[in-house]
């Protein structure tokens, strides 16, 4: 229930509150990361007008919290990986 909430936040707020549009959140790593390369791309040669620019440059900021958030979470993991390999190495008999 709470993510059908924060879906409708996301589309009131235009992310403004922080919340990633389920859409981009429902991407890995890598397709985040192209899609946000082409907007850079598409932003920089000027291919598209100033609103166009301003929904792409909204999206790419919610692209880059959503990698960063990604890398996040794996460094998160590869530390509790590590940890929990020292453990057993300080535990096993030697």
């Amino acid at each position: 229930m709470a993510k059908k909430k924060d879906a409708t936040i996301s589309e009131k707020s235009d992310g403004a509150a922080g919340v990633i549009d389920p859409a981009i959140a429902a991407l890995d790593y890598e397709q985040a990361v192209r899609e946000l390369e082409a907007l850079v791309e598409s932003i920089e040669q000027g291919d598209i007008g100033l609103e166009a620019s301003l929904a792409s440059y909204r999206r790419g900021e919610q692209l880059l919290r959503h990698c960063k958030a990604l890398l996040d979470t794996a460094e998160t993991t590869v530390r509790e990986m590590s940890l929990g390999e020292l453990e057993q190495g300080s535990t096993s008999p030697r």
